[in-house]
């Protein structure tokens, strides 16, 4: 990366492959896939505001997409990928601050996972009975579209290509192997509180997406320390939101811009033409995307958190044979990649409605990457021509 001076993940995959129509086909991919990331934390946000206040329900779901909208552009476009890397130090130290409060916080409201256990036992024992083989599958699939498609997260891959040195990003991962005990793990300690919870007995799987909201509100009602402490903890999670958002903007508008505009449309343009180009399009997406989630929210079977990110990774682990398989596959034909992500897509998305294969507890991402899989072999191996190996690799 740092030799090609690689800048979106598209880089690479025309560096491996020369290939355009993959370039081209991998880069809405992921915009496409992202964007899905981008509307679930604005409609995340919204969620939040809604819970939490005693306002109208829409209102406040309007105002809460807004406010991270509005905060969110203003600095990225001010100061591009560095502002987003500061602020994201920044807003990831709040995030343990603040999650660390709000552990105390429901352990003191709602007791710990002890008493949430005997509570779920005696109320709801099929949620803490053995799993059925239906939701073992569904599991062991999460394991794996999670598995290969957070590895292909285009901001993630950004990053890596940003790195000042080899030891700097070992030692960042490293460190970030460990972090998902400080936020990830209270949120699922809070989830299984809050469905022990008798104040929370009414929600329904549907409603899962107001749980942390309606919890805070809870706490709140308490006294007015409690109050103090959930807005320390609002501030957090605005922070958690804030800093995969931004970082999604980030590089949805430089896709956009340096994978679509410059590469397809306009080779001649300026580094100041792209600039603006790139800041302009944040503004555009971001819109965009708070319109549809405004839109989402008013609707009366409205798609769930869970099922946007699912459908993100189902888009997103179709580009694991052209990345993962093409850095170490010098027998990969050009054109191979592109005929996979294509047919793994088609499957996906044609699974969707019909829902028969999915009902066995697999995503369809997976069905979709076997086919991908299927077709990239195939290809090269049949005799059509020379593979193209990696250039630059040893």
């Amino acid at each position: 990366a740092k030799r090609e001076s690689f800048i979106t993940p598209a880089d690479f995959l025309e560096h491996r492959f020369s290939h355009r129509p993959y370039t081209v086909l991998a880069s809405i991919t992921m915009v496409v896939a992202i964007g899905n990331y981008l509307l679930a934390q604005l409609t995340a946000m919204g969620l939040l505001l809604q819970g939490m206040t005693t306002f109208d329900p829409r209102t406040a779901f309007v105002a809460g997409v807004i406010l991270l909208a509005v905060i969110m552009l203003v600095y990225e476009t001010l100061g591009g990928f560095r502002a987003v890397a500061w602020t994201d130090m920044i807003q990831g130290g709040i995030l343990m601050v603040g999650f660390a409060i709000l552990l105390f916080v429901v352990l003191d409201h709602f007791g710990g996972l002890a008493k949430s256990f005997e509570t779920l036992k005696e109320a709801r024992p099929e949620k803490v009975a053995a799993p059925d083989p239906l939701t073992i599958r569904r599991w062991f699939s999460y394991i794996v579209v999670v598995g290969i498609g957070g590895a292909l997260y285009p901001q993630a891959i950004q990053r890596i290509y940003a790195a000042r040195s080899g030891k700097v990003l070992r030692n960042g991962v490293a460190t970030m192997a460990f972090l998902p005990l400080t936020a990830s793990l209270i949120a699922v300690l809070v989830g299984v509180t809050a469905a022990a919870s008798p104040d929370l007995a009414t929600l329904t799987d549907a409603d899962s997406d107001r749980v942390f909201g309606e919890v805070c509100r809870i706490v709140m009602d308490e006294s007015p320390f409690h109050r103090w402490l959930v807005v320390v903890l609002l501030a957090a999670v605005l922070a958690a939101l804030m800093s995969t958002a931004d970082s999604v903007l980030l590089s949805v508008s430089s896709m956009l811009t340096k994978d679509i505009y410059y590469r397809q449309i306009n080779p001649a343009a300026s580094e100041a033409r792209l600039t603006l180009i790139g800041k302009s399009l944040s503004w555009v997406v971001v819109t965009i995307m708070a319109a549809i989630a405004i839109y989402l929210n008013s609707l009366e079977n409205k798609p769930t958190l869970v099922k946007l990110m699912d459908m993100k990774f189902d888009m997103l682990m179709q580009l694991g044979p052209g990345f993962i398989l093409g850095m170490h596959w010098r027998g990969m034909k050009p054109s191979a990649p592109f005929w996979g992500l294509l047919s793994g897509l088609v499957l996906v998305f044609a699974l969707y409605p019909v829902g028969t294969l999915t009902n066995w507890g697999i995503h369809a991402g997976i069905f979709g990457l076997a086919l991908n899989l299927v077709v990239v072999v195939a290809l090269s191996k049949l005799p059509l021509g020379q593979a193209q190996p990696p250039k630059g690799f040893a």
